[in-house]
């Protein structure tokens, strides 16, 4: 019997290799979804991403510059988020009353590939920016693998917009530090 075993997995192996090994699974992209998630939520969440380097983008349908931003977000996970110690987090903004924003957000989630975890704020959009301490969006908060707030960019102020470049260089830095190294720097 053992004897029939053995051709019959090498040939299941030669045709679908990723299914012998177990890599289909993890090759094979996610569903792209949006799921609701209150603030206390969030900060169980963001203490459970220890040990890695967290990018948050907190965007909305009805921000422009948002949605131009998002494809760069989009890159960089397929950059970086295959490396292990770098997660990436989109969360929404739109408004949890309005069912057609609500699906605005996740077709444009879809469309983007968005394959990272995307949560949409479940609390009144005002108590929300309150409690992420956000003036307006697009924002984006990088986190090292301590859980600190390493970099708080966003466009609060007028005259000192954040770039692509800044997020690039902020996930570079941190994604390079070792977890020994990456608390020494403020």
């Amino acid at each position: 019997m053992k004897q029939h075993l053995a051709p019959s997995a090498l040939i299941l192996w030669l045709l679908c290799p990723g299914v012998v090994s177990g890599r289909a699974a993890k090759e094979s992209a996610a569903p792209v979804s949006l799921r609701p998630l209150t603030f206390a939520q969030w900060q169980q969440k963001l203490a459970g991403y220890r040990g890695q380097v967290v990018i948050v983008d907190f965007w909305a349908t009805w921000c422009a510059p948002c949605l131009e931003r998002f494809p760069h977000m989009v890159s960089l996970y397929q950059k970086y988020g295959s490396r292990g110690n770098v997660r990436f987090v989109s969360i929404s903004l739109d408004d949890r009353e309005d069912p057609e924003a609500l699906q605005r957000a996740s077709d444009f989630l879809k469309r983007q590939k968005a394959e990272f975890e995307n949560y949409r704020m479940d609390e009144i959009v005002p108590d929300a920016f309150e409690k992420l301490n956000l003036l307006g969006i697009p924002a984006v908060f990088i986190y090292d693998r301590a859980g600190q707030l390493r970099y708080r960019l966003t466009g609060d102020d007028p005259n000192r917009q954040f770039s692509n470049e800044d997020v690039d260089a902020a996930i570079k830095s941190l994604s390079a530090r070792t977890p020994a190294n990456s608390r020494s720097r403020k």
